[in-house]
This record gives structure tokens, sequence and C-alpha cells, in this order.
């Protein structure tokens, strides 16, 4: 995790560690001001336990050495988001576990990226989403395409729908294209993939959606797509973790991915792999 810190928008150097009994710490460097209007924190690519503590380590070293009036955490990832329910007996509801942590950090403000999920407006306490138009037009490849109608959106399934409205009116879209899958819930296993609406042939096709972890539905979507006669498939979605890779995607029906640095390293940016800056999110 890398995490920055502002105090009344000057920022401030934070050094983290580990001790030898695996504990982590997090200390910043440099005399604090005895007063702050208000203190900012980015926390990216927060994925474990050990970097809430040392986000919740940071905060505590502020607010002890100085009086900050308004605390902002931006939080371009939300982790536990993908377990916002009880799936089955006897697991758990890790979302709200993680949120009602969160919440004793007493943030006046948790600006979130294209959430996950929606159980994570109630969980969080003064969450702000910032949806997952304005990250996609942060790209302006994207949003010039997008715009003069040469990406045809396509929503891999019913879960993107409500999304994808919003980005086809944001850009004056008119059609979009959507496509179902079966999930086994036992197993994960991914299978029935096919266009349901839309005409894609001879189209270039851009499937959106807010993650992409293995990547199986985008792989099962592209060649659905190109089934139904698409000429081009790419992928954007905000949060990129690519545990197979990118390229996975590239070798297997994707011809070009976007993203943003909400998880996905800068450098893995090709000439077929667009990483969009969080900052460029951010101050939009």
């Amino acid at each position: 995790m890398d995490m920055q810190l502002k105090l009344d928008g000057t920022l401030w150097h934070v050094e983290t560690g580990r001790f030898p009994d695996g504990a982590v710490w997090a200390k910043v460097k440099g005399d604090l001001p005895s007063s702050a209007s208000l203190m900012q924190i980015r926390a990216t690519a927060m994925k474990n336990m050990d970097d809430f503590m040392l986000l919740a380590q940071l905060v505590e070293a502020v607010r002890h050495g100085c009086d900050v009036r308004f605390s902002h955490l931006e939080l371009p990832w939300l982790p536990y988001a993908r377990q916002d329910r009880h799936m089955q007996p006897g697991d758990s509801f890790a979302l709200k576990v993680f949120a009602s942590l969160l919440n004793t950090l007493a943030f006046d403000k948790v600006w979130v990226l294209d959430p996950h999920s929606e159980a994570a407006a109630a969980a969080i306490d003064n969450l702000v989403a910032i949806p997952q138009e304005r990250c996609l037009l942060q790209s302006e490849t994207l949003s010039a395409a997008l715009r003069a109608g040469e990406l045809l959106l396509a929503a891999p399934d019913a879960g993107a729908l409500k999304k994808i409205y919003a980005v086809t009116r944001a850009v004056g879209a008119t059609t979009f294209a959507t496509l179902t899958k079966q999930r086994d819930a036992a197993t994960g296993a991914l299978t029935g993939f096919r266009l349901v609406d839309g005409d894609v042939e001879g189209k270039a096709v851009l499937i959106v959606d807010d993650l992409c972890d293995a990547g199986g539905t985008f792989i099962g979507s592209a060649q659905g797509l190109r089934d139904a006669g698409a000429r081009s498939v790419s992928l954007y979605v905000t949060h990129g973790l690519f545990s197979k890779g990118v390229d996975n995607l590239l070798e297997q029906g994707i011809d070009r991915i976007y993203t943003t640095s909400s998880l996905a390293r800068a450098d893995i940016a090709t000439d077929k792999v667009e990483v969009i800056d969080i900052e460029k999110i951010y101050r939009a």
C-alpha cells in the first residue's frame, strides 16, 4: 500500500516498516503543526489488515500531535467489497466488519472510486462514491472514441447494467450491448457466455466493468462478442487486480485494456494497456 499525507495542502513524508515480530509501524517525519484545518490521506491499493493498521496508526500519530478540524480519506480501492453479504452458511459479511473498523477513524469524508458493492454506502460513514463514468472519462483516448461513436459499450453481465447506463448517458451514446453468463455458486466456474442484447456486427466493442481479477468473465465475454461478429474487443475496468497478468487477457481475445492506478501498477502500461492516474480522477 502507498500512503500520502497532506495537511492543509502540504505534503508530509510518511515512513512505514515492520517489527521483528511482524507488527507494522507508521511514522510522520518532521515536526507537525499545532493545528490544521484539513488532513487528507490517500491510501492506495489497501488489501489487508496490515495496511489498515498502517492507516490507523498514521491517523493516530497526526491527531496526537496536531489539532485537526476535518479529516478526509481517499481510498481508491475499497477492500473486502466483494464480500458484501453472507453468501453461504458459516461465512462472514467481511465488508461490514471492515467498515466497522474504518468508521472508528471518524473521517468526515471517505472518497472511493467506483465501489464494487452498493452496500458500501450503507456500511461506511460519510462515503463519497466517485462514479465509474468519471473514472473512465479521464482517459483521453476512451473519452474521444466514445464521444465520436467509435466504440460500442458492452455490459458483461446484469450486475454491470446500472453503471453502464450512466456511462452511456455521460458520453452521449444511445445504445449498448449486454451479455449474460452462468456461474456455479459452489465452484465459481463460468459458462454460457452469450450476447443477449445489442448489435455488435462489425463493430469495435468496449466491455466496461468495475473489477478484473483473473479475467475469466472478460475472456468469455470477448469470445461471445466475437462469435456475434464484433470486429474488436477492448476492456475498461476501474480496478485492475489482474491476478493472472494482463497478457492472460491480451492473448485470449482482448485487444486493448484500460484501467486506473487504484490497484494496477503504472509500469504495466504498454501500447495495448493504458493506466489512468488516480490523481487525475480525484482532481477532475
